[in-house]
């Protein structure tokens, strides 16, 4: 293990030097973990690594910072494949916390606790394949308990939890354009402009690798990254979550996979014993709506149009200004 370039990572964030030696032993373990399986962390693959977090699911799950630490040191020694698995678990963090504080504010503390009872929510970890039977029956639940409007509201929250100081960049530049469809069409141009900068550099965006054919892809439907304003709504399509290999995909039911960004759900669509509602959707659309709520400075109502858990191969919403 390269332990120097762990701790300038963790010096560079300012965190403390017990946090920093707390994220060395945890790579430190996971190495001794690799050793012992004929493997090292720059020889390892994604298997090893999802070997061991399910491994320590039924000895002592791994928590958020050790997790962290792992994912920070792979992005670092540029194992890709692992860091992107490793988002992955990562992926829904806070999400249904976020949630449940929406049931109370929308619905009631008597509607969670009927939503919530006895439900057994999946810890960081747990293998992808099995999140969708939690949010099967948390969908079943909450489509029993709370007629659409009031959940179609509470589910489409910034459950992310992404500060608003994060777009103060893009309020800015809303603000200096002399109109929406100015704004938007410069929006998109700035994102593909970082798409091709990804795509140059082999630098990973977010969860997925770039590769031109997927920045040709985004440059082509200003929707993706961006939105399409028509009669006072606007109109906004998600970038698949493995862009590449959607694109590259002729089987419906993969492509739909691949489509799909969610890690409560994107499994259950490759099984036939799964059944996640598409209203579920509706959390996905809070995350669509919340930088044009933040730019806009008011709370939007968004519609869900198509979704992968639908049938369709794209996720695309309607925003009403």
């Amino acid at each position: 293990m390269n332990k120097t370039l762990l701790s300038d990572i963790y010096q560079q964030r300012e965190f403390n030097q017990e946090t920093t030696d707390d994220a060395i032993n945890t790579v430190l373990t996971l190495e001794n973990y690799l050793l012992s399986n004929n493997a090292t962390l720059d020889t390892a693959e994604v298997a090893d690594i999802k070997s061991y977090v399910h491994q320590q699911l039924s000895q002592q799950p791994l928590n958020l910072k050790q997790l962290l630490a792992m994912t920070r040191y792979f992005h670092a020694i540029k194992k890709n494949d692992i860091y992107i698995y490793l988002t992955k678990v990562l992926g829904g963090l806070g999400v249904i916390d976020n949630i449940k504080a929406r049931i109370v504010k929308f619905a009631g503390r008597e509607a969670l606790d009927e939503i919530f009872k006895d439900l057994e929510e999946p810890p960081l970890g747990t293998p992808m394949g099995e999140i969708p039977k939690f949010t099967q029956k948390l969908m079943e639940r909450i489509e029993k308990s709370v007629a659409p409007p009031v959940y179609e509201k509470f589910l489409a929250g910034n459950n992310h939890s992404i500060p608003k100081e994060a777009m103060e960049k893009e309020k800015l530049l809303y603000e200096e354009s002399e109109t929406l469809d100015e704004y938007l069409k410069g929006r998109h141009e700035r994102n593909v402009a970082e798409l091709q900068s990804y795509c140059d550099n082999n630098i990973v965006w977010y969860e997925q690798q770039i590769s031109q054919q997927v920045v040709d892809y985004v440059q082509s439907n200003q929707e993706i990254l961006s939105a399409v304003k028509k009669d006072n709504k606007l109109y906004v399509t998600k970038i698949p979550y493995d862009a590449e290999k959607y694109l590259n995909e002729s089987d419906s039911v993969k492509k739909r996979y691949y489509a799909c960004h969610c890690p409560f759900a994107r499994e259950s669509i490759l099984k036939n014993n799964m059944d996640v509602s598409a209203n579920w959707c509706y959390c996905s659309a809070g995350f669509a709506k919340f930088p044009f709520e933040v730019i806009l400075d008011r709370e939007l109502k968004i519609k869900l149009l198509e979704s992968p858990l639908k049938g369709d191969d794209i996720c695309r919403f309607e925003i009403s200004l």
